[in-house]
């Protein structure tokens, strides 16, 4: 196998850095409605829990992308490489403990055998299909 290299497109990474900071906002704000507003009625509690609750739930995974937004993998025989600014981590394939796929927020979370997540990239990422193939076929692990 060669080595692949991943990164997210420009325009996700310009979404990540501009509209999550905002998301996380309108979220809180959507939680904080009837307070605001002094209305303390138990359908307006119900409707801004599950409004703001489930876009804080997305944008609380969305941010924890934000670290590896500009990084690029590298995909290689041995495992993964994680080259972020001038940090650069790799992980080989044996030592990924977990996946955790976030459908609803498109978001994939992997963990090492410490338990520490050392990447989480979107769905957009170009190759994301070949990092799932990757993980299923080197470490036997399945979103």
């Amino acid at each position: 196998m060669e080595e692949l290299k991943l990164s997210h497109p420009y325009w996700v990474r310009i979404i990540g850095w501009v509209f999550l900071p905002i998301m996380l906002g309108v979220s809180i704000w959507c939680l904080f409605l009837p307070v605001w507003y002094q209305r303390y009625e138990f359908l307006l509690f119900l409707s801004a829990a599950f409004l703001g609750g489930g876009c804080l739930y997305m944008t609380v995974h969305g941010l924890k992308t934000l670290p590896f937004m500009n990084a690029v993998i590298t995909l290689s025989e041995k495992g993964i490489s994680v080259k972020n600014g001038s940090k650069c981590n790799s992980v080989q394939w044996s030592s990924i403990l977990k996946v955790r796929h976030v459908a609803s927020a498109q978001i994939l979370h992997l963990y090492d055998t410490q338990g520490n997540r050392f990447l989480s990239v979107t769905e957009q990422l170009k190759g994301f299909s070949i990092l799932v193939g990757c993980l299923h076929d080197k470490s036997g692990l399945e979103l």
